[in-house]
């Protein structure tokens, strides 16, 4: 199994939505949206975050 390198995928996304209208346009194209004042928007930035997700089998 590969390991994913998970600092390169963050540094990768943050360097593509780093300004505010790349952000607006990510959360237009997530949400179906067609906001237009990028101002509007509130960054909240996580850190230390832990995600765990689980894997439901019906058998």
């Amino acid at each position: 199994m590969t390991k994913v390198k998970r600092n390169f995928k963050d540094s990768l996304f943050r360097m593509v939505f780093h300004g505010k209208e790349e952000l607006l346009s990510l959360y237009n194209a997530v949400n179906g949206s067609s906001y237009t004042n990028a101002d509007d928007l509130e960054i909240n930035t996580l850190e230390d975050v832990v995600y765990m997700g689980m894997k439901i089998i019906n058998v």
